[in-house]
């Protein structure tokens, strides 16, 4: 079963103001520009604030060339070369310039932004500090050098520049914003509250100060208060991609998984690039059972973030397994193992998907390494002691699955647990403790349909077909079961009740092919009918959805040597006995073969086996004293 993530939410980053460009009467008051270069700065800041960099350029280019001594002029392109995506001349410029002006505090400004762009925190927070040291009455400056610190995790730090910069101007609404975002990280979640809620006094418009409300609303469980905050900030910027995700959120979190879908849309709309509202809408779209829409949402998620955390791949992985993608789910696992360990939050669930796309491929060594390598690393994780289980059973080690689903148990006594652990012991044919666990979880969910059936099979294993009709005959007026009809078909049949179980059968057939239990034993009664050929098509029919399956070599192996082909029916029974090697019938039916076609030495062998397997075999055990053998038990 897939497990869903939990729906992201974020707390926004305000905006930085980017250092202003200084208007041509501030250049002109540093140094008085001739009239051609007065012209030219004033065509390149009016491209700038048409937001058209790459037009600015060249003319500030010229007035850099013909007044080299303006700083203003240098700031200015500095800005148009960074716009433009020109970062290493930007730099270039800014750090000449900057040896020739260390104590110009707009350069410093502009060189602090440029290295947010180029992710040089540690070269933004020096120029900021510097910047904020020349001009100690800029807000502004304090707020990017509290944004800057921020982003270095120096929280601490950045809440007391942010309180410099509020201090300098109550109304920088932006520091006010971030100031609540870093009290919030800190824990200090009433602060934060009031101080979100003061930046809305002074600033009710702001879109910022009404969203992270929101988010921290959010996390106080008070999903109809931060849906009010979500809708305040959209109705003053509707194309808040955030906003619209923190919706969905909330929807999903409310069970609307319809309007959830419609609000990550929203967000997808107003920015198409948002993976978090992509990989979110893939997990509305799974909750609402479509599959294929949300395969595509995390392939998009991923297409955007290809690095991002382990949880996109993990769910992708989920829905190719699901979809029959059994290549896919393992590189999809692969991915999300990759991306946990680069991001620290190295959990098991991408590791048991794995395994599980592994056994879907057939490849059970690889899907036992990797989930013994889980089990190492995480010893106490019950999931991944079940998982190991499953994947040793696959193998055939029934003894070394029986450990880790003990060890599962131990850990973590859930139903479930508890259940496969009973499945194993009844597997390997040690029922005295299999039953228990099945009457235990029956004792505590009398309904609990896997563990009755399970208890029916088990029962019908050990002879106890009274038990069995006790347990599973339907109730008058409840809706009979395949799977129970099924069962008590087997227990007619082992009866010796033929037309009982002939009808339950046959009807089980035609409702629930999937019983192939009762097919194979419906090819039995073929068999015992007088009918071997009959009895080989149904038997094969069960053969060819699972080849593996034993009751239905065996009772073949039966009908084939009825039909005078021993030696196609040695091979029947050998293959029964070889994907159940803890079942002793199988030994019983060859003993009788090679002893009927004179091999009396093999033949004392398989009764022996039989008879060491199920120390109450009397038919195997009276066939050994004919031929003088001798029986070794070591049935548990």
């Amino acid at each position: 079963m897939i497990r869903a993530g939990a729906l992201v939410f974020q707390l926004l980053t305000a905006q930085v103001p980017a250092p202003a460009t200084p208007a041509p009467e501030a250049a002109a008051e540093a140094a008085p520009l001739p009239p051609d270069a007065d012209a030219l700065y004033k065509l390149g800041t009016a491209f700038l604030a048409k937001g058209q960099p790459k037009k600015a350029v060249t003319p500030l280019t010229k007035l850099v060339e013909k007044a080299p001594d303006v700083v203003a002029a240098r700031v200015a392109l500095a800005r148009a070369l960074r716009l433009s995506g020109d970062t290493e001349q930007a730099r270039t410029l800014l750090d000449t310039s900057l040896a020739a002006y260390p104590e110009e505090s707009t350069l410093r400004a502009e060189r602090g932004l440029l290295a947010r762009v180029l992710d040089e925190t540690d070269v933004a927070i020096t120029q900021y500090s510097v910047a904020a040291e020349l001009s100690p009455k800029d807000a502004e400056l304090q707020f990017n050098l509290g944004e800057a610190l921020h982003r270095a995790g120096r929280t601490d730090d950045a809440i007391e520049a942010y309180q410099d910069a509020l201090k300098l101007d109550e109304k920088l609404t932006v520091a006010r914003v971030n100031l609540g975002k870093a009290l919030a990280e800190k824990g200090r979640m009433g602060e934060a509250k009031q101080t979100l809620q003061k930046a809305l006094e002074l600033a009710p418009k702001d879109a910022e100060a009404h969203y992270n409300l929101g988010v921290l609303l959010m996390r106080e469980n008070d999903l109809m208060g931060a849906m009010s905050a979500y809708k305040n900030a959209l109705e003053v910027q509707p194309k808040h991609a955030m906003a619209h995700n923190n919706m969905g959120v909330v929807y999903d979190g409310l069970g609307q998984h319809e309007k959830a879908t419609e609000a990550f849309k929203k967000s997808i709309a107003a920015d198409g690039k948002y993976a978090e509202a992509h990989f979110n809408l893939g997990l509305a779209y799974f909750r609402l059972g479509d599959n294929v829409r949300a395969t595509k949402s995390f392939e998009k998620a991923l297409l955007l973030e290809p690095r991002r955390s382990s949880g996109p791949y993990t769910q992708l992985g989920h829905l190719y397994l699901q979809q029959g993608k059994k290549d896919r789910a393992v590189a999809a696992f692969q991915k999300a193992i990759e991306a946990s360990a680069e991001d620290g939050k190295k959990t098991t669930e991408a590791y048991q998907g794995l395994a599980r796309a592994y056994l879907a491929l057939g490849k059970v060594d690889d899907a036992i390494a990797t989930l013994k390598k889980v089990v190492e690393d995480f010893p106490k994780d019950a999931s991944a002691r079940a998982a190991y289980g499953d994947a040793l059973k696959a193998k055939g080690d029934l003894d070394g699955a029986i450990a880790q689903y003990e060890e599962g148990v131990r850990l973590s006594a859930t139903v479930e647990a508890r259940l496969a652990l009973a499945d194993a012991y009844a597997k390997k044919h040690v029922g005295a403790k299999a039953q228990p666990l099945y009457e235990e979880l029956l004792k505590e969910e009398p309904n609990h349909r896997a563990a009755k059936l399970a208890l029916a099979d088990l029962y019908l294993a050990m002879g106890r077909y009274a038990e069995v009709e006790t347990l599973l005959a339907p109730k008058e007026g409840e809706e009979s079961d395949p799977a129970a009809l099924a069962r008590l078909g087997v227990m007619h049949s082992r009866m010796q009740r033929p037309d009982k179980a002939l009808e339950l059968l046959e009807q089980v057939a035609k409702r629930d092919p999937a019983q192939l239990d009762a097919r194979a034993e419906l090819g039995q009664i073929y068999l015992r009918g007088g009918d071997p050929e009959k009895a080989v098509r149904v038997l094969g029919d069960v053969l060819a959805i699972e080849p593996r399956h034993a009751l239905a070599l065996l009772y073949t192996g039966q009908a084939l040597y009825l039909l005078r082909k021993p030696k196609d029916a040695e091979k029947s029974f050998r293959a029964a006995a070889q994907v159940d090697p803890n079942f002793a019938e199988p030994h019983n039916a060859l003993g009788q073969l090679l002893e009927q076609t004179g091999r009396v030495d093999e033949a004392k062998a398989e009764y022996a086996k039989a008879v060491e397997l199920q120390a109450n075999h009397e038919d195997a055990k009276t066939a050994l004293k004919r031929l003088g053998g001798v029986a070794t038990n070591k049935a548990p």
